[in-house]
């Protein structure tokens, strides 16, 4: 997609922190991206990996003019913008520009100033903003108390706002995953009051010091460390000489949580914030802190009681008070918190965000049906279906079959309030025959491995005059990322009915040809898992080989790993100096990976319970502290890919789906034989994948521009 970012600079403030830290996650995960900087004077950082273009200046309307000239040479498919300013030019660098982009303008902050005194030009930005905010495409909130006040004061409809959570981790990320600060504040040594801020009336730091005073005058040894600067640094610096508070003023550093003393509380005395980013960033590093209750959006960036405290009023007795009740930081219980923040986390809400302001709301999209029917104990079958649905939501609203398949099934979908899921098979083949004889919106067959037998061929033939009905009157049917086990004479008849269909893909070349008609695109589970910046770490840690073996079944014999079997595999993992973990992909291996766990001497992350959410964020886990995986069990070598982990199939021949399904993502040379009896030979290929991890990780990163690219190409196929 492409997609501009329209900010005043890159630098210098928390939006343009945020400007920069969306620019970059979009670049990353394969967005044509660009930023436009209403600053003449912005620095335009190096290195980033992402166009910049900086208007000349020149006043307001001629900072429209070059906008709007700089869309029209490179048109894109959505303008996000944000700030004020921003926001007003570009709603008026678009309006009446063909073709039009989708336009989101964001506010970053609660514009009521009470009682500050307000220039003439905020003024008139601001009653502007009333009236042309409402045109917006979307509008994004950095919190809820700014997405009230935009219903409230500017009349945007409450179905136009999209809270999308700041980025406010990304500076944390790598520190914290490396270090966290644990320890309990302790009221019995020096204790530090952290204010990380800019010095300006709206912070009130002076209420921070009155608490420190109030503290010292009960005994303990309390001390202030101003990380910002400002206009009332001086001010702040003889209000603290008054009153007797140590104050020591470093100034502003961009990751001042590292360089923050021990036995240390932020707090944030503003009475208004629009979220108060540096609560998340003392949680991530950490630190506890302290907000004031009614400051509107602080309340967002924290946990009463679980990342800090929130005093009753500005007064420095109640934030004093709530000084007095912090107690520390629990790591264990902020961490699924402060992901919410992450950078993978907000970039993924944005670009919801910009694919339902692309479609224009809900208003102009067009229905989808889709199957999404797998086998109820497998996590692979659920995984790729989700990612699957994810992207067909992006063309309307879902109704989705699942015929008789339970919650804990269900719990892997990932399906939406939104979304209508159907169950009995009557109503199922009623829905199907009364859409696709209307002719509009879209049939979606299910995703997944196929076999192209007699009973499956006869299932698309009695499909294929409702096919043809639906495709005459404009409608749109896919299949999308199928895998077909092997192949049959049938296979020519269910190939005939696929070419009413408007987009056909295989996940594998040889698919391909075996049907003789569609594309190769990679399997729906490659879209899925850890963010491009995740994937691309190569310091963190990966201490372990996860190893997933498929159980024999009556009906799909395979031969038990013997002892020799096991002891290569034990070789294998000293010579790579890892430590083994047996993982259950599917239920049914799980007494297979207990017995191997049992004879490697390691864990077993087996099924606790049924429910397919919880055994794949389990699965993911293991995967994000593995170097490598080993496996014939293909989504656990996709899944573990997606979450950074060399994928090494063991494969039992040329047709082999593990093998064929990595190479049709672009993943090759990973494969050795499943029985292990050329040790060696094993062990040269999975060194020369682990060497290869960055190219591996480009193309986890390549299949998922490749899938947004095909849903991109059935959404300009329906006809609406």
């Amino acid at each position: 997609m492409r997609i501009a970012i329209l900010t005043t600079a890159l630098t210098g403030g928390g939006a343009e922190f945020v400007a920069g830290a969306w620019a970059n996650w979009l670049a990353d995960e394969g967005h044509d991206v660009r930023a436009i900087l209403t600053d003449p004077r912005a620095t335009i950082p190096e290195g980033v990996p992402f166009a910049v273009h900086r208007v000349a200046g020149g006043g307001s309307a001629a900072t429209v003019r070059q906008v709007r000239a700089a869309l029209r040479a490179e048109p894109v498919d959505a303008v996000v913008a944000l700030q004020n300013f921003p926001n007003l030019v570009a709603l008026a660098a678009t309006r009446g520009l063909r073709p039009r982009p989708a336009v989101l303008v964001s506010e970053r902050n609660i514009t009521t100033r009470e009682a500050e005194p307000q220039s003439r030009a905020d003024l008139v930005k601001r009653e502007i903003a009333r009236r042309v905010y409402r045109h917006a495409d979307t509008v994004v909130a950095i919190s809820h108390p700014v997405a009230g006040e935009l219903v409230g004061a500017y009349g945007v409809r409450p179905d136009q706002v999209v809270v999308v959570p700041n980025p406010a981790g990304r500076r944390a990320e790598v520190r914290t995953a490396a270090s966290h600060r644990s320890d309990t504040i302790s009221l019995d040594r020096t204790l530090h009051l952290l204010l990380p801020m800019r010095l300006v009336p709206q912070k009130r730091a002076t209420r921070a010091v009155e608490a420190a005073a109030l503290l010292r005058a009960e005994g303990l040894d309390v001390r202030v460390v101003c990380f910002g600067k400002g206009p009332l640094v001086d001010e702040l610096t003889t209000f603290a000489a008054d009153r007797d508070v140590p104050l020591d003023l470093p100034g502003w550093t961009a990751d001042w949580v590292a360089s923050a003393p021990e036995n240390a509380i932020t707090v944030l005395p503003s009475y208004r914030e629009g979220f108060g980013n540096v609560l998340v960033e003392s949680a991530m590093g950490g630190i506890p802190s302290v907000a004031v209750s009614n400051s509107y959006g602080a309340a967002d960036a924290m946990v009463p009681t679980v990342t800090g405290e929130l005093a009753f009023s500005g007064d420095p007795v109640d934030i004093a008070d709530a000084i007095r009740r912090v107690r520390g930081l629990d790591a264990e219980r902020t961490s699924a918190w402060a992901r919410r923040f992450s950078s993978a986390h907000s970039g993924g809400v944005l670009l919801a965000a910009i694919e339902r302001a692309r479609r224009g709301g809900s208003s102009t999209a067009v229905p989808v049906l889709a199957s999404a029917v797998g086998q109820f104990d497998n996590v692979g079958d659920t995984v790729l279906r989700r990612g699957y649905l994810d992207h067909l939501r992006t063309l309307g609203p879902l109704t989705v079959w699942v015929g008789d398949k339970s919650d804990d099934y269900l719990s892997g979908l990932g399906l939406q309030p939104g979304d209508t899921v159907v169950r009995e098979a009557g109503q199922w083949r009623r829905t199907v025959s009364r859409r696709l004889l209307s002719g509009r919106g879209v049939y979606a067959f299910d995703t997944g491995e196929t076999e192209v037998r007699r009973g499956f061929a006869l299932r698309y033939l009695r499909l294929a005059p409702l096919l043809l009905v639906h495709r005459l009157r404009g409608g749109t049917a896919v299949l999308t990322g199928v895998g077909v086990r092997e192949p049959h004479p049938w296979r020519h008849v269910i190939a005939a009915v696929l070419r009413l269909c408007r987009a056909v893909t295989w996940r594998d070349a040889a698919s391909r040809r075996m049907m003789g008609l569609g594309e190769v695109t990679p399997d729906w589970a490659f879209a899925l898992g850890a963010d491009a910046a995740t994937l691309r770490d190569a310091e963190t840690p990966r201490p372990l080989l996860a190893i997933s073996v498929r159980q024999g079944l009556s009906h799909a014999a395979r031969e038990r790993p013997d002892d020799r079997w096991v002891e290569a595999v034990r070789a294998l993992a000293d010579d790579l100096g890892l430590q083994p973990v047996v993982v259950a992909q599917i239920e049914r291996d799980g007494d297979l990976a207990r017995d191997l766990a049992a004879r490697l001497d390691c864990e077993a992350v087996t099924w606790l319970d049924a429910s397919h959410a919880r055994q794949e964020q389990r699965l993911r886990e293991t995967y994000r502290r593995s170097a490598a995986v080993l496996s014939d069990r293909l989504h656990a070598v996709v899944i573990a890919a997606t979450e950074g982990a060399v994928p090494i199939a063991l494969s039992t021949g040329p047709l082999d789906k593990t093998s064929r399904t990595l190479e049709g993502a672009g993943i090759t040379g990973t494969s050795v034989a499943r029985d292990l009896r050329d040790v060696d030979a094993a062990r040269e290929i999975i060194r020369d994948g682990l060497a290869r991890r960055d190219e591996i990780v480009g193309a986890v990163i390549a299949a998922r521009v490749s899938l947004r690219a095909l849903t991109a190409v059935i959404a300009d196929r329906v006809r609406r």
